[in-house]
């Protein structure tokens, strides 16, 4: 007992300082570093910029609307050429038949 209470400073410095050095190595593994975390920020801080660069070049609906405006333009101009088509299919097949029928007959 006289061993205990002689050395107990010593045990308990020691102690102290083993407590210590497990919560420090604990810490460290738990929280980043301040270099580390200054590069990830840099890191984060230029993916942001890229990203808010290439949502400022996307359409924005005014746009969109624009494009819709024009797309039923587009539309209805081809709906208008649709019968000026459907004609020149009809003297085409009408062409085509009138040459196969001229094969033939120089055929014969």
């Amino acid at each position: 007992m006289d061993f205990i209470l002689e050395w107990y400073k010593a045990f308990l410095t020691v102690g102290i300082a083993i407590v210590g050095a497990a919560a420090l190595a604990w810490l460290r593994s738990t929280f980043v570093t301040k270099k580390a975390h200054e590069d990830i920020s840099k890191s984060l801080e230029s993916r942001l910029s890229a990203v808010e660069k290439t949502i400022e070049d996307l359409p924005n609906s005014e746009d969109l609307h624009e494009l819709d405006k024009r797309l039923i333009e587009v539309s209805g101009k081809i709906d208008g050429l649709n019968p000026q088509l459907t004609d020149l299919k009809r003297l085409t097949d009408l062409l085509m038949e009138n040459e196969l029928r001229g094969a033939r007959s120089s055929d014969s």
